[in-house]
């Protein structure tokens, strides 16, 4: 999903600011969801393993969290399948803390939210919370074609596919001094590079663990291997993601700060994404309380 890539969320963030009164909205945000009986969760839609329709049904990790966030609530969850906008400062904005100009207001809270310190201090509107996932690039090959211990030196003359416009896409066009970007193939999704795979198309996709072992749910050929490769040049290659709540929602904050690291700590966050094949990776040791902000 190429509107969920690093250099979206960490380059091109712009500055933005506006503080609501923190001790009336704080207190109204989660009477508010009390009161109504419902958490409205934002999650992308057409994003799998994470959120996705299949037959008509919402599936998928972010999808199941949030309805296990609403039990544990005592409220009745509302999904909100949103669409990835420009940036994430626009959905950020669309979403949580001002409502889309065409109208249909904010969620209480998004999923699959970046939680890194830097982005965070340039967008005052909202509160990264709750970080679940570390998320990491790996590459899936074909180890019949290029071996067990290929490195990035073998995509100079074998071709590898990616997601176009993302981190991986970045990184790729640049690696070894422009080398490997004639053996660059560019695909719509995830989903589509790992067809190509499949079909022998190509000899390996770069991508987030997450959505490449989302592809595979579970049915990984024999001859293929996902794991990290040594990426010379890349400084990042791993990030954490949480939920977003509006900035001045604090004891809402609060309330799912608590439930979320007991569904850490109890190991109910590994057992969703372990359901969709999935390896999961905590961003760190679940604490008694995860930090409300990363600010």
């Amino acid at each position: 999903m190429n509107k969920l890539n690093l250099k979206k969320m960490f380059y091109l963030a712009v500055l933005v600011s506006g503080l609501g009164l923190v001790s009336q909205a704080s207190a109204a945000s989660l009477e508010k969801v009390k009161e109504k009986g419902i958490l409205e969760a934002a999650v992308y839609k057409n994003f799998p393993p994470y959120s996705y329709k299949e037959k008509g049904k919402q599936r998928g990790i972010d999808i199941d969290l949030a309805k296990e966030l609403a039990s544990r609530m005592s409220v009745k969850p509302i999904i909100r399948m949103i669409g990835a906008d420009e940036n994430m400062d626009d959905d950020l904005r669309n979403n949580i803390w001002k409502g889309h100009y065409l109208g249909g207001g904010t969620a209480d809270v998004m999923f699959h939210a970046p939680h890194d310190r830097e982005y965070a201090a340039a967008v005052d509107q909202v509160n990264f919370i709750s970080p679940y996932q570390l998320e990491k690039l790996v590459f899936a090959f074909d180890k019949d074609k290029i071996g067990d211990a290929p490195t990035i030196a073998n995509f100079t003359h074998d071709p590898i596919g990616v997601e176009l416009d993302t981190l991986s896409d970045f990184y790729l066009l640049r690696a070894l001094d422009g080398k490997v970007m004639p053996k660059v193939r560019h695909y719509k999704s995830v989903t589509e590079a790992v067809d190509a795979l499949k079909k022998g198309e190509i000899v390996a996709v770069m991508g987030p663990r997450g959505e490449v072992e989302g592809v595979f749910n579970k049915q990984v050929p024999e001859n293929v291997v996902i794991q990290h490769l040594v990426t010379p040049g890349l400084s990042r290659s791993s990030w954490a993601l949480g939920l977003a709540v509006k900035a001045d929602y604090t004891k809402l904050a609060d309330e799912i700060n608590t439930h979320m690291a007991a569904m850490i700590k109890d190991g109910t966050v590994k057992k969703i994404f372990n359901a969709y094949g999935v390896t999961y990776n905590a961003p760190a040791a679940a604490p008694e309380k995860t930090t409300a902000s990363v600010k």
